[in-house]
């Protein structure tokens, strides 16, 4: 035998195996994107961003660790977002820049303490998260029958309203120092890194109101009104209105 027909044979038979592994990797990227693109994926996120809001984030200041998983359990969310969204050409490359650069900003953000940091943090950050409740919003209203993932979907958006308006208060914090009274026994870190605001984002929504911190700028209290009435007319309305047509689709069977 030849050496040029030698080497052949032997790199032939790699030919369809490459193949083979090319295939099975576009068909485990096409179930993936499948994945988010069905209803089920709304409980996940609501999942992520239960995690993300009540777990991670309380227990981020017990050091870098848990700081790093906080920001990875976020940056999941808007990749999740990001896959939903990848078959639209006109959206995918704003949207791959706008969660690039969050999660740029957010990891440097763990590293140096710097305003600039931030507050692109923040920007990039409610960005990814508006388009985030697009995408959700989207998933949530279409036209079909009403399902509990759809209903816990519902509550996924509610929890990101909560958070994008976490984020405007923090930068409205970061901008113009003071906006807020805040206790005196409550650590900077907590106010610089937005914890604190999604506490009282949270209290805001839901109308508590404890008094421990209060909007002082007068577009920070414009911002905190609407965010109550948000917070009374979204459960009554939308969630309500939901849970009967879900009612209706079980009792149907359609």
């Amino acid at each position: 035998m030849r050496p040029h027909e030698w080497i052949l044979k032997r790199c032939s038979p790699r030919v369809p195996t490459m193949q083979k592994r090319e295939q099975n990797t576009e068909g485990d990227f096409s179930r993936i994107i499948g994945f988010w693109t069905e209803e089920r994926s709304l409980t996940v996120m609501l999942l992520l961003l239960a995690l993300h809001l009540f777990i991670l984030t309380p227990v981020r200041f017990r050091g870098h660790i848990f700081n790093l998983f906080s920001v990875l359990f976020l940056s999941l969310a808007l990749l999740a977002g990001l896959l939903t969204l990848v078959r639209q050409e006109a959206l995918r490359w704003i949207w791959v820049v706008v969660v690039a650069g969050a999660i740029l900003f957010k990891s440097s953000a763990l590293v140096v303490k710097a305003p600039w940091l931030l507050v692109g943090d923040t920007l990039f950050t409610f960005f990814s998260l508006s388009a985030l409740v697009y995408v959700i919003f989207l998933q949530v209203f279409r036209e079909g029958p009403v399902t509990a993932h759809r209903i816990r979907g519902a509550i996924a958006l509610y929890l990101l309203i909560t958070m994008l308006c976490a984020f405007l208060f923090n930068l409205a914090e970061e901008l113009v120092p003071g906006a807020f009274s805040m206790p005196r026994d409550w650590s900077r870190a907590a106010s610089s890194s937005g914890e604190a605001f999604y506490y009282f984002s949270i209290v805001t929504m839901t109308t508590v109101g404890f008094g421990d911190i209060t909007a002082i700028h007068p577009l920070v209290r414009s911002l905190v009104m609407l965010e109550a009435l948000i917070g009374q007319f979204y459960p009554a309305i939308l969630l309500a209105r939901l849970v009967t047509l879900e009612l209706e689709t079980r009792r149907s069977g359609k």
